[in-house]
């Protein structure tokens, strides 16, 4: 089973797995891994269209490069109206209603992992941290949608290079 899919289990389960009172530690790393989940699931998809299979070592190494920031800002634009120049040059038809969702929650799921990972004043409760699994696995299924699309192939390779794509 793939990473992003593991990672989204173990939020779910991180979330649940207390009867009564749960532990703060369990609902910041469900947070954080519902974020890390779609992170990893984007990462995923992206090597897998622009990296070749061989030599063997290469796409793990070209995983390491995208940056938290960078794929943040890339997912704001992709939620903006109009779509930024850069980017819509090569989508004149705009972003399908999906793959905004899928941007839309990868921002918000990486603002709430800041919280949880740096916070010591956040105190997420169950439903809160429920909220965030349930926002992961929407994008989960958002994405299944679009992602054979064209549309879904330039956010990919601009979750990669849009910091450095010029108009």
């Amino acid at each position: 089973m793939p990473l992003a899919d593991d990672l989204l289990i173990q939020a779910r389960m991180l979330a649940t797995v207390d009867t009564g009172i749960p532990l703060q530690a369990n609902l910041r790393r469900a947070i954080s891994s519902a974020y890390y989940a779609l992170f990893h699931l984007l990462i995923a998809e992206a090597v897998d269209l622009i990296v070749p299979k061989k030599p063997v070592g290469l796409a793990s190494k070209v995983a390491r490069t995208f940056a938290h920031g960078e794929m943040d800002r890339v997912c704001n634009d992709f939620t903006k109206s109009p779509l930024p120049e850069k980017f819509a040059a090569i989508l004149p038809q705009g972003v399908p209603a999906e793959l905004q969702k899928v941007a839309i929650y990868f921002s918000q799921l990486q603002d709430a992992r800041h919280l949880a990972d740096y916070d010591t004043a956040f105190n997420p409760t169950r439903d809160e941290a429920l909220i965030r699994v349930a926002s992961a696995e929407s994008a989960f299924s958002a994405w299944r949608t679009i992602q054979r699309t064209e549309e879904a192939t330039v956010f990919l390779t601009a979750l990669a290079f849009g910091a450095r794509w010029s108009k």
